[in-house]
């Protein structure tokens, strides 16, 4: 083989090394931008007599199952909130005064996101004062998660 064969040889193959190591890093970039754009995020919101459930996320979730300090309620077809759409799309549940004036509660509900995955979203609350007539409440979120 002549040096014009050898060096072309070595370019080749340093530019399928490139190519390959290029690859790679798209790759992992690509994933990441994917994980950004369908992530899932529930923000709990006092809204009334009850919780205003926002999606946050990029996804469109399903509402399966909400438990508030134990009182389960399932659904046989979930509830959607769409993703995006920002106060437009919200789910609503009320909360009872006698769980309103508590010193604190937790609510958790069971959700699936529009590529069937499933999540866990947890938020607490309490009350705010001491007339427990009004039954002003105050809420947060912990974390969502998959289980």
């Amino acid at each position: 083989m002549s040096r014009f064969e050898w060096v072309t040889l070595a370019l080749q193959v340093f530019t399928l090394g490139f190519a390959s190591y290029f690859a790679f890093i798209q790759n992992t970039v690509n994933e990441r931008l994917a994980r950004l754009e369908d992530y899932v995020s529930i923000t709990a919101v006092p809204d009334g007599a009850g919780v205003k459930f926002i999606n946050t996320g990029g996804s469109n979730v399903y509402i399966h199952e909400i438990d508030v300090d134990g009182a389960n309620t399932s659904y046989e077809k979930p509830r959607q909130i769409a993703a995006k759409a920002g106060d437009a799309s919200s789910y609503f549940l009320p909360i009872t005064l006698e769980t309103a004036n508590k010193e604190s509660f937790s609510i958790r509900l069971k959700l699936t996101d529009e590529f069937g995955e499933r999540w866990v979203s947890e938020h607490g609350g309490g009350a705010v004062d001491q007339n427990p007539s009004e039954g002003a409440f105050t809420v947060w979120t912990y974390k969502t998660f998959k289980p």
